[in-house]
């Protein structure tokens, strides 16, 4: 059995044509990249929270950053903590499904209505639905550049 093997030369440069395997070992950047994912995560928490409603009792915004702590690293952030997150995130009233009120009876599935909540502005001017969508169009090159400081491909200091 014979192998052919191709060399090109440019100028003083050799370019060996054939098969090549590299094994490259990148877990010594382990640590760095999970602190980056972890800065990061925390950082979309913080500036989805100018967006965010703050909710009847003051705590749902608390709430959901305890969440995101909690998940921190992971690459996931929670949007909004339970049990009004979802209908805060999504925007429109929920209602019960037999009862047909916004508070549902204990057990009851709630259902979603085509109403759009509106949302208290006096605590947070800029609350609004979706707050994770404002906050990527306004941080998101921020993030990308903090992801790229702490996982070691972008300039620092």
């Amino acid at each position: 059995m014979s192998h052919t093997i191709k060399t090109i030369f440019i100028g003083k440069w050799g370019l060996v044509k054939g098969n090549v395997r590299v094994n490259i070992d990148l877990s010594r950047f382990d640590k760095q990249y999970q602190e980056a994912q972890t800065d990061l995560d925390r950082e979309v928490m913080k500036d989805m929270e100018k967006f965010m409603p703050r909710g009847a009792t003051g705590n749902f915004i608390q709430r959901t950053k305890a969440r995101s702590e909690s998940m921190a690293g992971s690459g996931k952030v929670c949007g909004g903590a339970g049990p009004m997150g979802r209908f805060l995130y999504e925007g429109f009233v929920m209602i019960g499904e037999t009862s047909r009120s916004p508070w549902a009876m204990k057990g009851e599935k709630k259902i979603v209505t085509d109403r759009p909540l509106k949302y208290t502005t006096t605590f947070n001017p800029d609350a609004q639905a979706h707050w994770f969508e404002p906050a990527k169009a306004e941080y998101g090159s921020a993030w990308v550049k903090l992801a790229k400081e702490k996982a070691g491909g972008g300039k620092r200091g």
